[in-house]
C-alpha cells in the first residue's frame, strides 16, 4: 500500500479525530482542558466526565462574528467513575457508542452575549441525531493560550439518550448539566 492510501485509511478510521490537526484557529490542549456532564439519578448528581475532545476556534473577540467554533467529543470516553455505569452507557439505549463513537458541535454563528461573553448557535450531532443548541462561553486571553468557558443543558432524550423504559423523566432525569473549560494553544 502506498503511502497517500495509508493516510486516507488511517482518516477514514480516525474520523473527525484525524482532522483535529487540519485547525486554523486556535486549537485545545488535552491538560488542564475539562469537559463535564451531570445528570440527576433519584434526586442526586450522577457526575461524569469525557477524556478526549477537541475544541478548535476560529476566533477573534474583537471580531466574533466572523469566528467559528468546532467541538468533537470521543463519546467512549465518557466516565462516569464506576465501571458498571460505565459499560451500561456504552450501550445502545444510552450513547451507542458502539454505533456512534463521537458527538460533533459546528456553529453556524457567534454573537456577543451580556457581560462580554459570547454564544455560538450551531448543530450538534450526538448519537445520529442533529439537532440546533447553543453553546455560551466566555473568552479570556491566559498567556499564551486562550481559555474557553462555559455551561449549558441538554435533553438527552432529544438525541435518542436513555431509550424505552428511560426515556421517562423518572429515575434519570432528562436534563443534563454540561461544563466546559478550555485551554487552547494558538493558531500555527
Amino acid at each position: 500500500m502506498n503511502l497517500p492510501a495509508i493516510m486516507l485509511v488511517c482518516a477514514a478510521a480516525c474520523g473527525p479525530f484525524a482532522m483535529a490537526h487540519a485547525c486554523e484557529g486556535w486549537r485545545s490542549v488535552a491538560t488542564p482542558s475539562r469537559l463535564a456532564f451531570e445528570a440527576r439519578y433519584e434526586g442526586a448528581a450522577a457526575p461524569g466526565l469525557f477524556h478526549r475532545f477537541d475544541v478548535c476556534a476560529v476566533f477573534d473577540p474583537r471580531d466574533p462574528v466572523t469566528g467559528t467554533l468546532t467541538v468533537t467529543v470521543d463519546v467512549t470516553s465518557a466516565d462516569m467513575d464506576s465501571g458498571d455505569l460505565n459499560q451500561a452507557i456504552t450501550e445502545p439505549v444510552w450513547f451507542d457508542s458502539g454505533t456512534h463513537p463521537r458527538a460533533r458541535f459546528v456553529s453556524e454563528s457567534i454573537e456577543v452575549a451580556e457581560n462580554g461573553a459570547f454564544v455560538a448557535r450551531g448543530t450538534l450531532r450526538l448519537k445520529g441525531v442533529t439537532r440546533p443548541i447553543d453553546v455560551p462561553f466566555s473568552w479570556q486571553i491566559d498567556g499564551e493560550r486562550a481559555r474557553l468557558r462555559g455551561a449549558l443543558s441538554l435533553q438527552r432524550t432529544e438525541f435518542g439518550i436513555g431509550s424505552g423504559e428511560w426515556s421517562a423523566d423518572g429515575p434519570i432525569g432528562h436534563e443534563v448539566n454540561v461544563r466546559y473549560d478550555v485551554s487552547l494553544e494558538p493558531p500555527p
